[in-house]
Formats: structure tokens, C-alpha cells, sequence
């Protein structure tokens, strides 16, 4: 089974069955003029990687810059329109038609939607900004970005959504730089660890997830976290592997 893919494998749309999921896909959008996507039974977030893209769907237009999400809920039609603009496009199935939203950085990051956890003298400080949370209308997604520091550690203590959620890490604006990506359930059995640069995807169907930058430009990602349940919905519903505390730092 394959969990780890590069920039090239992911311009075709993964199904579930392709990343070791049950409810996820994904597919990188490279523009380069006019793109149509429909959505389907599917609910989509589209995260503005690199670039500038015109958009229009449901009535709504304008612009999505780097950072930017795009809410699509289903059975509708978005087309985007570029030069040299990256996207990264999340499905999950769902059953009801939620409102088409265009959520800008900037705005979460003036808020309160945007978090800082971890700490300098441990190599955990990062940022987080929550895009789609559970105030945002959705059926499965919790999504977001986050940035950590030259060096520096994030998903930091260890944790796990056990069966309630899997989740997708995409790497972007990172240059240089590389990471690492360990998912494991137990220390003592067999783990799993990637070396992640810019553009690459790593699927975490389940368990503990940390992840460590190189010292040349620290980690940056999007995480697309996919509830089992519809509806089911609560960001710090999570797991946090013992040893190595009791809440996030």
C-alpha cells in the first residue's frame, strides 16, 4: 500500500483506495488557463499552493492567492482561471449541499483561527491557521495550514484521530528544505518515516503522525483531516500518545 507520493503522481485524481483511505482523494491542479472541475458527490476544498486564480462557482467570483481555501460543496461546478497557479484539490463524500465559500488568509489570520502551539526552547513552536473548523459548514472536512519553524518540530506530542478521522499532509512553499514524516500506532512496532519536500503527499489513515523540518526552512503544510462519521466534526477530538504528555503543546 502506498502512502507517500511525489508532486508528478498526484496531477491524476487519488481515490481512496490509491492513498490506504476509505473516504479521502486528492489531485494537484496545475493552471495554465481555464480549468473546469466538478464536484460531484463530493464535497471539495481547494488550497491555493502557488500563484493567483481567477474563480467563479454557485454565483460567486474573485481571486484566491496563496493560502487561500475554496469551499465547493456538491454537485457543483468551479472553474479557475491562471497563469502558473498550483492548487490542491480534497474530496470526501457527503449528502448534503453546503454554501460555496471563498476563505482568504488574510481574514484567519487576523482572528482567532489562527493558532500558535509548541515552544522555542523545545523545538515545537509553530503556527496554525484553522480554515474549515467546526463553525465552517461541512460534512467531513477539517482543514487548515501549518508552518514550523527552521528545524522544528509540529503535530508535536505525538497524536492520533484513531477511527474517527484520516487525514492528508501536502508539503508546499518549502524551497529547499525537506522534512521527515513518521506515522506509526506503536513506538515498539514497525514505523513508518518519509523524507517530505515541496509539492509531496503523505496519507495517515491512522496513528501518531509527528514530523520534524530541516534546519534550511522548517516544515509547511496543508493537513486535510476527513471525519469516518459525517457530521462528526471537533478539531481536538484527538488522542495524544501518553509518554509524551497530555495535551497539545
Amino acid at each position: 500500500m502506498k502512502f507517500h507520493f511525489m508532486p508528478e503522481e498526484t496531477l491524476r485524481c487519488l481515490g481512496p483506495a490509491d492513498m490506504g483511505l476509505v473516504y479521502g482523494s486528492a489531485q494537484r491542479i496545475e493552471i495554465s488557463g481555464p480549468v473546469c472541475l466538478e464536484s460531484g458527490e463530493e464535497e471539495l476544498c481547494l488550497v491555493c499552493m502557488e500563484g493567483e486564480a481567477l474563480f467563479a462557482c454557485e454565483g460567486q467570483t474573485g481571486s484566491a492567492v496563496l493560502c487561500d481555501m475554496l469551499y465547493v460543496p456538491i454537485q457543483s461546478t468551479i472553474e479557475l482561471d491562471g497563469t502558473n497557479a498550483v492548487f490542491m484539490r480534497f474530496g470526501a463524500p457527503c449528502t448534503k449541499k453546503y454554501a460555496f465559500g471563498h476563505i482568504p488568509f488574510a481574514e484567519v489570520n487576523a482572528d482567532s483561527r489562527h493558532k500558535v502551539y509548541g515552544q522555542t526552547e523545545h523545538g515545537t513552536r509553530r503556527d496554525v491557521w484553522n480554515f474549515i473548523d467546526e463553525a465552517f459548514p461541512s460534512g467531513r472536512f477539517l482543514t487548515g495550514i501549518c508552518f514550523g519553524r527552521d528545524g522544528g518540530w509540529t503535530a508535536w506530542p505525538p497524536h492520533e484521530h484513531g477511527a474517527k478521522r484520516e487525514e492528508i499532509y501536502v508539503y508546499f512553499n518549502m524551497g529547499q528544505g525537506f522534512g521527515v514524516q513518521c506515522v506509526y500506532d506503536a513506538l515498539d512496532e514497525t514505523a513508518k518515516a518519509f523524507v517530505v519536500q515541496d509539492g509531496h503527499l503523505v496519507t495517515i489513515p491512522h496513528g501518531y503522525h509527528p514530523n520534524c523540518g530541516s534546519p534550511h526552512g522548517g516544515l509547511r503544510y496543508v493537513y486535510c483531516m476527513i471525519s469516518t462519521q459525517e457530521g462528526n466534526r471537533n478539531f481536538m477530538d484527538l488522542k495524544i500518545q501518553e509518554i509524551y504528555g497530555d495535551k497539545l503543546e
